[in-house]
């Protein structure tokens, strides 16, 4: 059975890294507004450090996130058709140790949301291009452009949205704009 890599932040969740930051300064920035990819980096450098020692400490984005529409439906049906791995960076740079809680919150919600999901198919690296899999559905560029993966899907998002269409196809890359064109390419075989 061909494997997949699906990704959970802004593949298959989204919102809560937004919500977070509008608590924690008072505003109201909607999915979309912001194009970093690390939305507190909007934050001069010193406000950042104190937004991600906050974020850390007292954040479950889970709490506040949204699913994507059809991405449960999707992958649930998924799972007939292939051997579905979760693969969830939780490791940042910028706070090494503190950043380890992700870990636990990523695992936490996707064993209450998913559990047609194996456990022991939950992984949680940032080294996803080490994961040997047919097909990769993220939406961050440099886990898709890296290592395995005959099929590489970036879900389009704020932050990718600048990428051209030559330039992904010349990564392998094709983009999709929600979990039904997934449904399409990964089960119905319709390839854009």
């Amino acid at each position: 059975m061909k494997k997949i890599m699906i990704d959970l932040d802004e593949t298959i969740v989204s919102g809560g890294y937004i919500e977070s930051l509008n608590d924690y300064l008072g505003t109201n920035y909607k999915v979309g507004d912001i194009k970093e990819y690390y939305i507190s980096d909007i934050l001069p450098p010193e406000e950042n450090d104190k937004y991600l020692d906050h974020f850390y400490k007292n954040v479950n984005v889970y709490d506040k996130s949204h699913l994507i529409p059809g991405a449960l439906e999707v992958i649930e049906e998924l799972k007939n058709h292939y051997e579905i791995y979760i693969c969830t960076a939780f490791y940042d740079k910028r706070k090494p140790e503190a950043c380890a809680i992700m870990a636990k919150h990523k695992y936490t919600w996707i064993l209450k949301n998913m559990p047609y999901i194996d456990p022991k198919k939950i992984l949680l690296t940032s080294a996803k291009e080490l994961v040997m899999c047919d097909v990769k559905i993220d939406d961050k560029v440099s886990n898709l452009k890296r290592g395995y993966g005959k099929i590489k899907l970036l879900l389009t998002q704020k932050h990718n949205e600048d990428y051209s269409d030559e330039e992904l196809a010349s990564l392998g890359i094709m983009r999709v704009h929600n979990w039904q064109e997934i449904r399409s390419i990964l089960i119905e075989g319709v390839l854009p």
